[in-house]
């Protein structure tokens, strides 16, 4: 999978870009904010955006992939986070992204595959 990674937490996106470039997959671009993620995007047609839910104080990573979203909705968006949002969570859901913990790598890469 051609991926970009968005997390303001440098140890967060050095540690999810390190373990899905190990399961194979392309790194095409990072992004430290929604609105990078939003530009990495377009510039570079990923198959996936994993994105942080939390970004300030800029948007989100619902905002982020909802406007990836509107341009691209062939890309499969992923929350990745530590916040347990419930109307994130119902609002992702709806718009069909998958909302994954930090703290599951496992869950991780199986959203990244799709499963």
């Amino acid at each position: 999978m051609r991926v970009v990674v968005c997390d303001n937490d440098d140890v967060a996106l050095d540690l999810v870009t390190t373990d899905l470039r190990l399961e194979g997959h392309e790194i095409v671009a990072t992004a430290v904010t929604g609105e990078e993620a939003v530009d990495r995007c377009a510039e570079t047609r990923p198959d996936v955006l994993v994105v942080d839910l939390r970004m300030p104080p800029g948007i989100d990573g619902v905002e982020a992939g909802r406007r990836v979203l509107g341009a691209q909705p062939e890309t499969r968006i992923v929350l990745h986070t530590n916040h347990l949002d419930p109307d994130a969570l119902r609002e992702s859901a709806r718009m069909g992204m998958t909302y994954v913990l930090k703290a599951d790598l496992r869950a991780l890469r199986k959203a990244v595959e799709g499963r």
